[in-house]
């Protein structure tokens, strides 16, 4: 045991490694959702096709925030603040210093990481409820200065203008760069929680203690998360501009942190496409009952009560459960 080095014996306590033949079905499924919804942009009614494109920076939203929620075992509320944070940092850079769009989207991400480092730093010397209270806190003063400061910031006007270059404003052209901006991303975050990164992190969520007196840095990880997580949901924020051209204080709202989080589980939070499949149903579904019923809040609450108690896994468990079960029952008889 002793020779054993630190990533030797972190591997094992992050769980069974999982097969690489659901690593290549996992990489396969997301070819084919990317390739469809190319598709999907390019001959859906353009309504239908926006509401799809705005679904899209949702999922980018719901998978950086699961990468603390399902990985990292943080539930925090403060990613609406970091999301926030990108739309207004193209919008206001555009407005007071006459930036480009792309100067905001290379510089939002890296603002969105500072700032997630910086609550980070504080919010991640405590643990659980009160975790989850300072992220909160974090995101109420966000909100707070969006809406006071309204010289700067529009207050509750929020900064509204033709930041995008003419060939992005087209709504075709906008769905495929979101789709790839968002594509891009996912991949990276997939990177992130499949590396020996990710694997100390998840084992993290199980069992902090353990990993402590292992010597793992806890604190250090959890934080890096926290930077990583925030850098991409400051992109999704990004495209939210290319989807509005538009930043207010409403996307700062604690409420708004909530929704990557019951994307997530309604998707499954323990399945890195899990996020995807629960924003698309959250948002298409929410769209799709405004139009049916002036009581579609009682009803997507109903709906979205359901799928917590009779799916607790998410609706990702349903294509992946039995075929994965089975799988790792094969991979532990004698003689498999």
């Amino acid at each position: 045991m002793a020779a054993l080095t630190h990533d030797e014996r972190l591997v094992p306590s992050a769980g069974t490694p999982r097969p690489r033949l659901k690593s290549f079905g996992v990489a396969a499924l997301a070819v084919v959702i990317v390739g469809g919804l190319a598709l999907a942009g390019a001959f859906l009614p353009l309504s239908t096709a926006l509401d799809v494109r705005n679904a899209i920076g949702l999922a980018l939203f719901a998978v950086a925030t699961n990468l603390l929620l399902g990985y990292g075992g943080l539930v925090s509320f403060g990613q609406a603040a970091l999301y926030g944070i990108g739309a207004y940092t193209v919008m206001l850079g555009w407005q007071h210093w006459g930036w480009s769009f792309w100067t905001g989207f290379v510089v939002a991400p890296l603002v969105g990481a500072a700032a997630a480092a910086a609550i980070g730093v504080i919010a991640l010397r405590t643990r659980q409820l009160y975790f989850a209270l300072l992220t909160l806190a974090f995101t109420q003063l966000a909100f707070t200065l969006a809406h006071q400061q309204f010289e700067f910031t529009g207050g509750d006007n929020g900064v509204f203008g033709e930041v995008l270059p003419a060939w992005l404003a087209d709504e075709r052209q906008g769905y495929m760069f979101t789709l790839g901006v968002a594509a891009i991303s996912c991949f990276l975050l997939w990177r992130v929680v499949t590396s020996p990164f990710g694997l100390t992190l998840r084992a993290i969520r199980e069992n902090r203690d353990r990993m402590e007196a292992l010597g793992v840095n806890v604190y250090l990880h959890q934080l890096v998360a926290f930077v990583i997580s925030g850098f991409f949901c400051a992109v999704a924020g990004v495209l939210f501009v290319v989807h509005t051209q538009s930043a207010y204080p409403q996307l700062l709202e604690w409420t708004k942190s909530g929704e990557p989080i019951l994307m997530a589980v309604i998707g499954g939070m323990f399945s890195f496409l899990g996020p995807v499949v629960g924003a698309f149903v959250y948002t298409l579904g929410q769209q799709e009952l405004v139009q049916q019923t002036e009581s579609w809040k009682l009803v997507l609450g109903v709906i979205l009560l359901a799928i917590v108690l009779l799916r607790p896994d998410g609706l990702a468990g349903l294509v992946s459960a039995r075929p994965w079960r089975r799988l790792r029952r094969s991979e532990t008889e004698p003689g498999a």
